[in-house]
Formats: C-alpha cells, structure tokens, sequence
C-alpha cells in the first residue's frame, strides 16, 4: 500500500489506476484499484473529477 500511495505522490500529474499498476511488474489494474480506494478513504489520496488520483 506505501508502494501505491508512493507512486501517485512522486507523480507531477494525477494517475489513473491503470497508470499505477504500470509502474509495478505483473500488477493489474483491478489489484491496485482497492488499495487506491482505502487510501482515498483515510484521506491519503484525493480522486479527481477525471477519475484520477493525486496526492
């Protein structure tokens, strides 16, 4: 999860989840998504309106 939350805040641009799994080997995108949904929940990532994520 620290490897995800990571990822999007050294970003200088909002990510997608696609996006993040990329950055990881043999990661999907549907792996990745929950952990991006629990860090958006304790405030730690913020999703856009473009269906995002950003620090």
């Amino acid at each position: 999860m620290q490897a995800v939350r990571d990822a999007v805040q050294q970003s200088p641009n909002p990510l997608t989840a696609a996006q993040v799994a990329a950055r990881f080997r043999r990661t999907k995108p549907e792996k990745v998504q929950p952990l991006l949904d629990t860090l958006t929940a304790l405030s730690l990532l913020r999703p856009t309106e473009e269906g995002t994520y950003a620090a």
